[in-house]
């Protein structure tokens, strides 16, 4: 086994350092966690169990529906539980440890009483905050947060198994789309470490996992409602029941040809979520999509990729669909703030959402 290095053992020590002894942690992804979340999540688990002797509960908030998510949450050897059915003591305090996500951020559930001792995650954050105590390793240039995982797991020396090699590999892929974006040389270094460890027919019936009737309805309606405008492509759903088809709609119109810029914006009980999706390096997309919500939501992500939310309260009819069609003008009037000669200004191209 190659030497860790000085400063990965002192992250290793300092983390130790901020968990607490005899007592259960939890570990606690962002809502509706994708496979990189879920992923980071159990290889955390191993570490705590394996290396510090610590008990530890993988607990989450909102529905995994994605066919693939689902698959790769069968998959998982270890304990997990929904929010809502875990048993919690009342007045108690709850040691967390969040992961792919941050106390600061908008999408992750915390139980009453949580003391967050440490967090691991790769987004980036416009404004970020400590404590003392605090544990923190937040790396916006890493691709994914299990590759930050993986890399805590390798220097305490823990084995990995192979259903949890299997499905930490298929995250990194998953979140760097293949390691095609936004990927970086720890992630590269990740991957071929995980890759000779898996278990190959997992990652297969992971990506291959059967789709639902309702993912085909709703493909459907994204197709139809599609529209495209210069290098831009977009499209709404309405009623959706979990925000990771927009994400997947997202991802899809991306790939169209000469196409460079793509979101999808989606309709959930109280709110309007939003992906937003670039091939242009230093496209910022967690910026373009924080100003385009403002303080009515929430955003976060990378450069090249995005998600967030903006609050509807009771709005519906009408009303929704005004909001709707305004949200999409401020996310394309910051796609394009500079034209070409004899292109349509942003403004006009904007307006066209409402043909």
């Amino acid at each position: 086994m190659d030497p860790v290095p000085q400063a990965l053992a002192s992250r290793l020590e300092q983390f130790r350092a901020a968990l607490p002894v005899g007592r259960r942690i939890l570990i606690i992804p962002h809502d509706f966690p994708d496979p990189d979340a879920l992923a980071a999540a159990a290889a955390i688990h191993l570490l705590l169990d394996k290396h510090f002797g610590l008990n530890s509960q993988i607990a989450f908030s909102g529905e995994v529906s994605r066919a693939e998510n689902k698959e790769l949450l069968r998959r998982l050897c270890c304990r997990w539980h929904r929010m809502g059915e875990l048993y919690l003591r009342r007045g108690a305090d709850h040691d967390c440890i969040l992961i792919d996500t941050a106390p600061w951020s908008k999408n992750v559930t915390l139980p009453p009483g949580a003391r967050v001792r440490a967090v691991l995650d790769h987004h980036e954050y416009k404004e970020t905050a400590t404590w003392p105590g605090l544990f923190t390793d937040i790396r916006h240039e890493v691709g994914a947060t299990t590759t930050i995982a993986n890399e805590y797991v390798r220097a305490a020396g823990v084995e990995l198994p192979r259903w949890l090699a299997s499905i930490m590999a298929y995250a990194i892929a998953s979140e760097t789309q293949d390691l095609s974006r936004e990927v970086s040389n720890i992630d590269l270094r990740a991957y071929i470490d995980l890759v000779p460890q898996a278990d190959l027919r997992i990652i297969g019936r992971i990506r291959h996992a059967p789709l639902s009737r309702s993912y085909y309805i709703h493909l459907q309606e994204a197709l139809a409602r599609a529209r495209l405008l210069r290098d831009i492509a977009w499209t709404h759903l309405s009623h959706v029941e979990q925000p990771e088809i927009a994400a997947e709609v997202a991802d899809l119109l991306l790939r169209m040809e000469g196409v460079r810029w793509s979101f999808c914006i989606a309709e959930l009980p109280g709110r309007l979520f939003v992906s937003l999706r670039s091939k242009r390096r230093g496209a910022r997309c967690s910026r373009i999509l924080r100003s385009a919500i403002g303080r009515a939501g929430a955003a976060g992500g990378h450069d090249q990729m995005a998600a967030g939310y903006l609050s509807t309260g009771e709005t519906a009819g009408l009303e929704l669909e005004e909001k709707r069609l305004a949200l999409a003008r401020q996310i394309i009037r910051r796609m394009a703030p500079r034209q070409r000669e004899g292109d349509i200004p942003a403004e006009a191209a904007a307006e066209r959402l409402v043909e």
